[in-house]
């Protein structure tokens, strides 16, 4: 049986530093790589090391839309990931095989500098949701084991201190949330879960959660819409004036 390595917390606050990019680079000892807007993806590209630990293989130039339809703004999300890691915790294969002998990437010196590189393979993938898969990453190769970072980006805290009442957090959602704030968690959530239904993570307890943050999001915009349709009818019709008759 696969073991999930998320742990419970009764912390219900994200911090600015808890994006979930940042901290897989951090984990990955790696800074984090940007393209500029309308850039091509780069076959390989250079990351600095933070620290001489564990590092990626791989870049993952992301997207969710395809390249002949990019607009000159649009910039894929640049994600490290590791070979070995993904095809441990994943279903899928979307890493291309190295040739047989081929070495792990080495980091390198830069001469008169204390900085080092390495040099990785960039591989362009797309995706149905491409700002969810650093946080997908994150706990399903098992990198991030603190549930909040998850929760919270999945629910509001008041929401998920309900847990695992599913009704009454959709309830709660539907009455804390605006339409646009719904809206938000609906494409995250629809997005992520989508990401999982594609690249099949092996972590049941993992895909449990964001399964449980997906019904309920869609239950609470349906209470939502629900209420909106009873207050239109609701609303008295105004009386026509005399010259629309009666």
């Amino acid at each position: 049986m696969y073991r999930s390595r998320i742990a419970p917390t009764r912390r219900l606050v994200l911090a600015p530093d808890d994006d979930p990019l940042e901290l897989l680079c951090h984990r990955f000892n790696v800074s984090k790589a940007t393209l500029g807007p309308g850039a091509p993806i780069p076959s390989t590209i250079d990351l600095r090391v933070l620290k001489d630990a564990y590092i990626p293989s791989h870049v993952l130039a992301v997207f969710d839309i395809p390249e002949s339809e990019w607009e000159p703004s649009y910039r894929p999300i640049m994600v490290p990931i590791h070979a070995d890691l993904y095809s441990r915790d994943f279903h899928t294969n979307i890493i291309p095989p190295s040739p047989p002998g081929t070495p792990y990437p080495i980091p390198y010196n830069v001469p008169h500098s204390s900085c080092q590189f390495v040099s990785l393979q960039v591989v362009p993938i797309q995706v149905p949701h491409a700002p969810s898969i650093p946080l997908l990453f994150l706990f399903a190769l098992g990198l991030e084991s603190r549930s909040h970072l998850l929760c919270c980006r999945l629910l509001p805290p008041e929401v998920i201190a309900e847990f695992p009442a599913s009704a009454v957090m959709a309830r709660s959602m539907s009455e804390l949330c605006s339409s646009e704030q719904l809206v938000e968690y609906i494409t995250f959530n629809q997005g992520l879960w989508k990401n999982i239904l594609s690249l099949g993570p092996r972590d049941t307890q993992f895909v449990g959660i964001v399964q449980t943050a997906w019904n309920v999001t869609v239950e609470a915009r349906r209470i939502w819409q629900r209420a909106v349709a009873a207050k239109s009818v609701d609303t008295p019709c105004s009386r026509p004036s005399p010259a629309q008759g009666t």
